[in-house]
């Protein structure tokens, strides 16, 4: 069986996404299917974007980079490359298209249903939706029924749809896509088992001189419109009281410099640059509880990538999902898991304090062992581009 992958944007070296990407390219590969991907770069020497997987037929499409300009630019130029990668799909002799649904997505869709292609999407965020919540486009505006339309056109085309979360399911089904569909792979880590660093073997207390007197809340990542690092600046400050706990806010984005002004004056927070993937596991493992906040709905659009990684390491984590989040009522199974209102500083601040007196517990560890682990997953994957196989299982 041949699989035919197209991406008509950038590969960015810093993604948390390419090392599940990578991942999954490589359980592709060994369930015994051949790979042709249809691939953006800057130019005709780039490499850093096949991975190292010599056995995927990679096709070149060099472009230049989409900028920060306005959505219907980047709409535009991203439209140039994906029209020409089409062309790639529609010649190609794959049985299965395996698309990253994005706002292009249907133009490879289109190509593989007129080959007679089967179509498997994936979807690791829902557009426009998550255009909508971080204030990009407006809900029911013109580029909203657009990219919805098109969007939809790519659900119904699609023989198999794979999400990333339970409550993404929950609102592909609210929008009129058959339940039958969809499945629910949750992303994952860097390995199968939980890991434990420590503290005087974590290489950023290290770098960075942390104390382990400290109560570390750390928030890692991007600090963008979806994420709502300022809820996590609201709960530093209504703990700035509390000596034994300080704010870690590392990580780099749209937003750094609004947050950074925010928290300038507040002694018990500090900002750090984004830290290399290599470090990711070293960051999570010093905290004394992890955050993840998301924007209130945003746990319907997204799943932050970064979870499963933060869960491997066993520290307790305080997700800002809200109570009416599926993922919120799985929480309840793992002690050291906790969620609260996206739009609740005060009840952040009262988990983060909780934690910090809380005993020691293996929940996070545990839930990753049931959502997250890495072999399991990936030979999940392999098996949603199987048409073979028995259906109805989940």
């Amino acid at each position: 069986m041949k699989i035919a992958i197209a991406t008509p944007t950038l590969y960015e070296s810093v993604s948390p996404y390419n090392h599940l990407f990578s991942d999954i390219l490589e359980g592709f590969l060994s369930a015994g299917y051949s790979v042709v991907r249809y691939a953006a770069c800057r130019s005709e020497s780039d490499t850093d974007f096949t991975y190292g997987l010599d056995a995927v037929e990679h096709h070149r499409y060099v472009r230049k980079e989409s900028g920060r300009g306005n959505i219907i630019s980047r709409y535009l130029r991203d439209s140039f490359t994906a029209f020409s990668e089409a062309r790639g799909v529609r010649k190609s002799d794959a049985d299965v298209l395996f698309e990253d649904v994005s706002y292009c997505s249907h133009f490879f869709v289109r190509a593989a249903a007129r080959r007679g292609m089967k179509i498997v999407a994936m979807v690791q965020d829902v557009w426009p939706d998550n255009a909508v919540q971080t204030g990009l486009i407006r809900k029911g505006g013109l580029l909203y029924r657009f990219f919805e339309s098109v969007q939809r056109y790519v659900y119904r085309k699609a023989d198999r749809i794979v999400c990333i979360s339970d409550d993404i399911r929950a609102f592909l089904i609210e929008k009129g896509i058959p339940a039958e569909k969809i499945e629910v792979i949750y992303n994952w880590g860097y390995g199968d088992a939980p890991v434990s660093i420590p503290w005087e073997e974590n290489r950023f207390v290290q770098k960075y001189g942390l104390s382990k007197d400290r109560f570390y809340a750390v928030y890692a990542g991007n600090i963008g419109r979806m994420q709502n690092v300022g809820l996590v600046a609201e709960a530093a400050a209504l703990l700035q009281a509390d000596e034994k706990i300080r704010f870690l806010i590392v990580g780099d984005g749209v937003k750094r410099d609004e947050i950074s002004a925010a928290v300038k004056d507040m002694p018990n927070v500090t900002m750090l640059p984004m830290q290399p993937q290599s470090l990711a596991e070293h960051v999570y493992s010093a905290a004394g509880v992890n955050l993840i906040p998301l924007q209130p709905g945003g746990a319907k659009t997204a799943m932050p990538s970064k979870t499963a990684v933060i869960l491997s390491c066993g520290r307790p984590t305080v997700f800002c999902f809200g109570a009416d989040a599926s993922f919120t009522g799985r929480l309840g199974q793992y002690p050291g898991c906790e969620s609260v209102d996206p739009g609740d500083a005060q009840a952040l601040a009262d988990a983060i304090r909780a934690m910090k007196n809380a005993p020691k517990t293996d929940g996070p560890a545990a839930l990753f062992v049931e959502l997250f682990t890495r072999s399991k997953n990936i030979a999940r994957y392999a098996d949603a581009v199987r048409f073979d196989r028995q259906e109805g299982t989940r």
